[in-house]
Parts: C-alpha cells; structure tokens; sequence
C-alpha cells in the first residue's frame, strides 16, 4: 500500500468513526427540528411523574412573582416522552413553561400572545434571542424575578400598539396557544442548535463518502 493510500484509508478510518458517533444525535435533532410544526403538547395532568426537585424549586419563585400552576403537559420527541409543569400569572396575561433540565441547565419560558398574531417570549437562563414582525424573545440569564418583570415590561410595550394579550387560565388555554405557536413558528427558533448538531456530522459523512471512493479507486 502506498503512503497516499494509507493515509487515505486513516482518513475513512477516522471520518467513519466521527459519523458513528455523530450520527444518531443529528439524526435525532432533525427528527425534532423536522416534526415541530405538527407535534402537539398534551395534557398530562393526573398521570405526569412527582415533579423533580428543579421543578418544585422553580414553581415555588414562580409563586413569589404571582403565578400558580395548572397542570402538567407531555411531548412525544424522537428522544421518548417529555414533560412540562405549567403555570399561569394570575393576571392571565402570560403563562410559563417549566421543562426539565437541558444537558446541565433548567429551562423556563414565559410567554404572552396577542389576538393579531403576536408573540412576546422571555426565556431563562438561557436561549436564542429573536425580534422580527409577530415575534419577540428576550433572554434573561440573573433571575427569575428578573425573567418576569422583564416580560410584565414587555407586555406593556406589546399592549400599547396591540391591545391586550389573549388571557390563559387553564391548561386548554394554554394549549390552543402552543398549537397557535407551533403553526405560526414551527422549528424556525431550532435551525441555530440543529445546524450545530447537524452540520458536524454532515461534514464526517461528506468527507468518509469522498474517501472511501478515493481509496477505492487508488486500489484498483
């Protein structure tokens, strides 16, 4: 075997264990970028599991900023089942969304929409900031405390050009909202961390395709 040819074949070698490796997450992150338009929130209340810790901590700062739960929704993702604890200003101008833990971080989302269209995010401690026509998300990384009264701000500004926001009392209410959400945005706020997960291990296959045809010519 000639050096070109080795080195060819460490080439095929390494690109291939990238893909395997790479692989079924992108696959994953794709079927979830993919299917988000369609996929529906649940209601789950009554048969959710006990919330975690991270939960009940962030239900009861909730509280302190004036909101109060009612109930729990379920998500079928490619990656299985997921569920969120949902709770509602009393107010009924926002409700917010309390998932499990993201790698090592816990998410919330508060959210507010208005009968035109319109929609005003703020997601804590962390996310992918947005302001285009129809749809704002602000990201607060202090507190939550922080994350409310940014978005009480918010909705004052939205509600001076928009009139008031749709008010959600119950988990039917909150639910017509994600589907309204889901049609209007569907996975477009997903396409920056599917392209970090995606890209990488489109690349490997790329790169193990051309190889292996390269080494396959070199030996014939």
């Amino acid at each position: 075997m000639s050096p070109e040819q080795a080195l060819t074949l460490i080439l095929v070698v390494i690109s291939g264990l990238l893909v395997a490796r790479l692989g079924p997450a992108a696959i994953k992150s794709w079927q979830i970028y993919a299917g988000t338009g369609e996929r529906r929130q649940r209601d789950a209340t009554g048969r959710a599991p006990a919330a975690p810790p991270g939960i009940v901590d962030r239900l009861a700062l909730f509280a302190e900023q004036g909101y109060r739960p009612i109930g729990v929704t379920s998500l079928v993702l490619p990656v299985g089942e997921r569920f969120a604890w949902i709770v509602a200003a009393d107010d009924a101008a926002s409700y917010a969304i309390l998932a499990g833990a993201f790698g090592t971080v816990a998410m919330s989302g508060i959210y507010s929409a208005w009968p035109d269209g319109t929609w005003l995010a703020t997601q804590h401690p962390i996310g992918q900031a947005v302001d285009r026509p129809g749809l704002h998300v602000r990201i607060v990384p202090t507190t939550i405390a922080d994350a409310v009264a940014q978005h009480r701000a918010g909705i004052g500004r939205v509600s001076a050009g928009h009139g008031a926001p749709r008010t959600i009392r119950s988990i039917p209410d909150m639910l017509a909202l994600d589907a309204d959400y889901r049609v209007r945005f569907g996975g477009s706020r997903l396409v920056p961390i599917t392209r970090r997960i995606v890209m990488p291990a489109v690349l490997a296959a790329v790169v193990f395709v051309l190889s292996a045809l390269l080494l396959v010519s070199t030996l014939r």
